[in-house]
């Protein structure tokens, strides 16, 4: 009688568990797409744009790891440049969960006119610190980071100075497994909202979708698509990210 009791009582718990991972996954869809309401707008003359990625992150110690990431983005499907990303950062790792950051960002900027003006018009350098803090709530995984930059943009017609706030939700969620681990197939999206430390105080915001595909410890593969809204218009762009990481600590004998 009591193993059977045991077996019902654990059964209820995993019920339970289900359920509550269930109201938090629909939850935060729900608020996700009320915040993002109008980044389901037309884009820019109908146009859809291509952004590909790489991402590292080689860990040097327990403590200390360095980040670097290279972005194209086209204005287009086809290559047709409209940004050029190029970052890198030392991070801090106060445990699993806490980190602090900080780097530097190149940024080339490219202007259309109906067809792409040729050179670099607006180039950006940029200094940046960050605060990433993660938790579980069942089996979906979030990441929430806390960005400020200070940026130097150099054009034709002057220099400006800017400084910039970033917060970034992020939820990831297996399909296959109950943790991303090899193999592992997962859904991930993320909201980012860019402010201004200004009198218009609104960037721009980001709403991010994608899947993908764990292949070991230290790859993954994401395909996903992005909505970017500045001002009141909204571009949409397809994303190829890959997700390659490094580890030189030493092992413990």
């Amino acid at each position: 009688m009591s193993t059977i009791k045991k077996e019902k009582i654990n059964c209820q718990k995993i019920c339970c568990n289900n359920r509550n991972f269930l109201k938090a996954r629909n939850a935060f869809y729900i608020i996700l797409f009320l915040m993002n309401a109008p980044a389901f707008s037309q884009s820019p003359s109908g146009t859809t744009g291509s952004w590909l990625m790489f991402f590292n992150q080689t860990r040097l110690h327990n403590k200390w790891s360095v980040h670097t990431d290279a972005q194209y983005r086209s204005f287009e499907i086809i290559p047709n440049t409209e940004q050029l990303l190029l970052r890198a950062g030392l991070n801090y790792h106060i445990n699993n969960n806490y980190s602090i950051s900080t780097g530097y960002a190149n940024i080339s900027n490219f202007h259309f006119d109906k067809e792409q003006i040729p050179g670099i018009q607006v180039c950006e350098n940029r200094i940046w610190q960050q605060f990433l803090m993660k938790n579980n709530l069942g089996h979906v995984n979030f990441e929430h980071r806390y960005r400020l930059e200070q940026r130097w943009l150099q054009s034709n017609s002057g220099d400006k100075y800017l400084n910039r706030i970033r917060y970034l939700i992020r939820a990831t969620i297996p399909l296959n497994k109950k943790t991303i681990k090899r193999n592992t197939v997962f859904l991930t999206f993320y909201d980012e909202l860019f402010i201004h430390f200004s009198s218009t105080p609104f960037d721009r915001n980001r709403l991010y979708g994608a899947i993908g595909y764990q292949f070991s410890p230290n790859l993954n593969v994401q395909l996903g698509y992005l909505a970017q809204t500045v001002n009141i218009t909204t571009k949409h762009y397809l994303q190829t990210a890959v997700f390659y990481n490094l580890d030189f600590q030493k092992k413990k004998m």
